[in-house]
C-alpha cells in the first residue's frame, strides 16, 4: 500500500509540475505577442505618448476609428477598447496603460450605454485577457475584488497558473501557441486597435423614434476612472455611441460629453441595436473628428 501511495503521489506531483510549466509558458508566450490588447499595448505599440486614447467595450472598439479621427484632427490616438467588457475592465485597462509607461492628456470613454448605471459587478467575459499580467498587483487586486468561481481561479493563478489557463483553455493556451509562431498576429483589431462590423443588410429605413434614456453615471467604476484620470492629469471625455432604439440624455455634467446616441437616422448604418457597421463607423468617426479637432 505504501509503494502504491508513493507512486500516486509521484504521478500527482509530476502532473502538477508539468501543468505548471505549460501554464507558465502559455502566459509568458502571450506576453511576447500581440494577440490580445494588454500585450498588444506593451509589445507592439512603440509610442509612449498619445494625444488621446479610447477605452470602451465593443461599442468603443467598433464605433470610433482612430485612423479617420487622426486624419481629420491631426492628432495621434490609440483604441484600447475590448469587446465583452464593462467599466471595471476599462478601469483595469487604464491602469495597465499607465503601468506600461504610456501617457495621454485625453481619455475618451466609450463604454456600453447601459453600463454607466450598473451597480452590481461581476468579472467580465474577456477579463481573462489580463491573466498574463496577474503577477502585477493591480491585476491581481482586480481579480481578487470579485466573487465567483472565474474570479477566484483568475486571482489564484498568481500562485497556480494552471487554474486560469485550464479554465480558459481555448482562450489562452491556443492563442499562446499563435503568439509563439506569429507574435504580430492580433485578435480582431488592426494596428491602431480598431475593428469594424460588416455591412449585413442593404435595407435602408428611416429611424423615426427612439426611447428616451437618461444616464446618471452611478457605476462606482466610473468614479474610479475619473479619479485615476485626475491623478495623472488626463481629461476624461465621455462618448455616447449611436444606438438604434435609444436616445440618451446625460443632463449637466462636470466632464465633457459627446452624445451621438441619436445622430444616425437610417438603419443602414447599424449592425444591430447597439453597434454600427462599417458605414456607421465612418460616418460617426468623421463627425467626432470635427468636434474633437479643436478640443
Amino acid at each position: 500500500m505504501g509503494i502504491f501511495l508513493q507512486r500516486i503521489g509521484f504521478i500527482l506531483l509530476l502532473f502538477i509540475g508539468v501543468s505548471s510549466a505549460i501554464s507558465y509558458g502559455s502566459l509568458w508566450a502571450l506576453r511576447q505577442g500581440s494577440f490580445y490588447k494588454p500585450s498588444f499595448l506593451e509589445r507592439q505599440i512603440e509610442s509612449s505618448a498619445f494625444d488621446y486614447i479610447i477605452l470602451g467595450s465593443s461599442t468603443g472598439l467598433t464605433t470610433l476609428n482612430t485612423q479617420v479621427i487622426d486624419s481629420v484632427s491631426g492628432k495621434h490616438g490609440l483604441n484600447l477598447s475590448m469587446d465583452d467588457t464593462s467599466l471595471s475592465s476599462q478601469y483595469l485597462m487604464l491602469q495597465h496603460f499607465i503601468a506600461s509607461g504610456k501617457q495621454t492628456p485625453v481619455c475618451i470613454l466609450a463604454a456600453s450605454i447601459l453600463d454607466y448605471d450598473v451597480i452590481d459587478h461581476v468579472l467580465s467575459g474577456n477579463d481573462y485577457r489580463f491573466l498574463p499580467y496577474v503577477s502585477r498587483p493591480y491585476v491581481y487586486d482586480y481579480y481578487d475584488s470579485f466573487s465567483g468561481r472565474s474570479a477566484g481561479l483568475a486571482a489564484n493563478s498568481l500562485w497556480f497558473p494552471m487554474l486560469g489557463v485550464g479554465y480558459y483553455n481555448a482562450e489562452l493556451f491556443y492563442p499562446s501557441l499563435v503568439s509563439l509562431v506569429e507574435p504580430q498576429k492580433r485578435n480582431r483589431f488592426d494596428a491602431y486597435g480598431n475593428y469594424s462590423y460588416p455591412i449585413t443588410t442593404q435595407v435602408s429605413e428611416l429611424i423615426v423614434s427612439r426611447r428616451p434614456k437618461t444616464l446618471q453615471f452611478k457605476n462606482p467604476y466610473f468614479k474610479k476612472i475619473q479619479d485615476l484620470c485626475a491623478k495623472y492629469d488626463m481629461t476624461l471625455m465621455v462618448y455616447i455611441p449611436p444606438h438604434k432604439t435609444l436616445a440618451v440624455a446625460t443632463g449637466t455634467t462636470l466632464f465633457p460629453v459627446i452624445n451621438h446616441s441619436d445622430i444616425l437616422k437610417d438603419t443602414r448604418y447599424f449592425y444591430d441595436d447597439f453597434h454600427v457597421n462599417r458605414l456607421g463607423r465612418q460616418a460617426v468617426s468623421l463627425r467626432f473628428a470635427d468636434m474633437f479637432a479643436g478640443f
